[in-house]
């Protein structure tokens, strides 16, 4: 598979998943999720998939420390409506590595390991996105604002063309290329996250 070198540059995200466990998908529990692995659940790479990333790994570091997160105990609330704008993208990428889903996800073993109802839009809350854990009621709110790393100047212009369907050849590489360089300067300067993600 031919990808930006960079997707391998940016850290994992290690989850325990006591019902991977329980049926025998890894014998000690522990995921690993990398942003390619969101890069394949979305299709693409983007900022807002990058803000995705960015969101679930700072809102788990902050809910856990230092310990390892169990996937199955994250509520996910979004401000915005199901329908409304990049809300279901970012709520599906941060729900794959959570495992939180919506009443249509897996209903779990007797009283154990459901994924079902833990997903919710048009919240009440003060920011994007709303992380809670089920088994402390902590909470980490956080809103993403990548504006202040813009696109390539001819990024806007080349939109419109493929909006047209009139992209030249050469003009589809650049386009690419400049796409995944912004992605890339949100993804691996984890130095500025904070500057992109407020926790309200």
């Amino acid at each position: 598979m031919n990808y930006p070198d960079f997707f391998d540059s940016i850290a994992p995200i290690q989850m325990a998943d006591p019902l991977a466990q329980q049926l025998g998908a890894v014998n000690d529990g522990l995921f690993s999720y990398h942003y390619l692995d969101m890069v394949k659940l979305a299709g693409h790479s983007c900022p807002t998939v990058a803000g995705a990333w960015i969101m679930c790994d700072l809102g788990l570091k902050k809910l856990h420390e230092e310990s390892i997160p169990v996937r199955g105990n994250i509520k996910i609330e979004m401000q915005g409506a199901l329908d409304e704008g990049v809300e279901g993208v970012i709520a599906q990428s941060i729900g794959l590595i959570t495992g939180a889903a919506n009443a249509g996800g897996f209903k779990g073993l007797g009283p154990h390991f459901a994924r079902n109802n833990r997903l919710f839009f048009s919240a009440d809350i003060n920011g994007e996105v709303r992380l809670t854990r089920l088994d402390n009621g902590e909470t980490a709110t956080m809103s993403y604002d990548p504006s202040s790393i813009p696109f390539h100047p001819q990024i806007g212009p080349l939109m419109k063309k493929i909006g047209q369907g009139t992209l030249e050849a050469d003009e589809k590489a650049f386009f690419a290329a400049e796409w995944q360089n912004r992605v890339k300067k949100i993804l691996t300067t984890p130095e500025q996250w904070e500057k992109l993600v407020t926790f309200v």
